[in-house]
């Protein structure tokens, strides 16, 4: 049963000792990290030219404005952009990056290195799949008040669980493409 643990935390392991996954990791997060924000609002183009801090009460951190999202305890305008600063939104949008960059790095492993992986190029970019979802779901609702569709209670019901079904399916995703990695060839990559 902790076999599946087992090896995906070594999987994990050896390819963050590889410094061109570990820089490709560190991106694909960074990036998607700021696109999360983006998406649920918390990171929005500048208001002004100025640089002001207002802070709020810290335990507003835990008041839910909406389905896993939370509410900010600081708001930091810059000329260059405006950062609503919520820890918790922060905590799960790093969360559910890292989980992407993963996802990513091991499914282009498996991909470009067919070698390394018991499975094939197209079973490795199944591993991208997830990926694509955990995107559709922060930007769903954006999306739809740009096109102007008006959504039905069961389609509001449906954009509220995909969040944790796109973290579900990120790990499993992760779990079953690592169990297919052959570790001992791809430790060779660290020679």
């Amino acid at each position: 049963m902790m076999r599946w643990l087992v090896q995906t935390v070594q999987v994990i392991l050896v390819l963050l000792q590889i410094r061109r996954f570990r820089t490709a990791l560190i991106l694909v997060t960074l990036v998607y990290l700021v696109a999360f924000l983006f998406a649920i609002q918390n990171l929005t183009l500048p208001t002004g030219t100025d640089f002001a801090m207002l802070w709020a009460d810290p335990a507003l951190m835990f008041r839910r404005t909406g389905y896993l999202l939370f509410d900010a305890i600081a708001v930091i305008h810059t000329p260059l952009f405006t950062w609503l600063l919520a820890p918790l939104n922060l905590l799960l949008g790093l969360f559910i990056s890292l989980l992407v960059g993963l996802n990513l790095v091991l499914s282009w492993t498996a991909w470009r290195q067919p070698r390394v992986c018991r499975v094939n190029g197209t079973t490795g970019t199944l591993g991208l799949i997830p990926a694509l979802l955990a995107g559709g779901a922060c930007c769903a609702p954006t999306l739809l008040l740009v096109l102007g569709i008006q959504a039905t209670a069961a389609l509001i019901t449906a954009v509220q669980w995909m969040i944790p079904l796109a973290l579900v399916l990120l790990i499993g995703s992760l779990v079953w493409v690592a169990q297919r990695t052959n570790l001992e060839r791809l430790k060779l990559d660290l020679i």
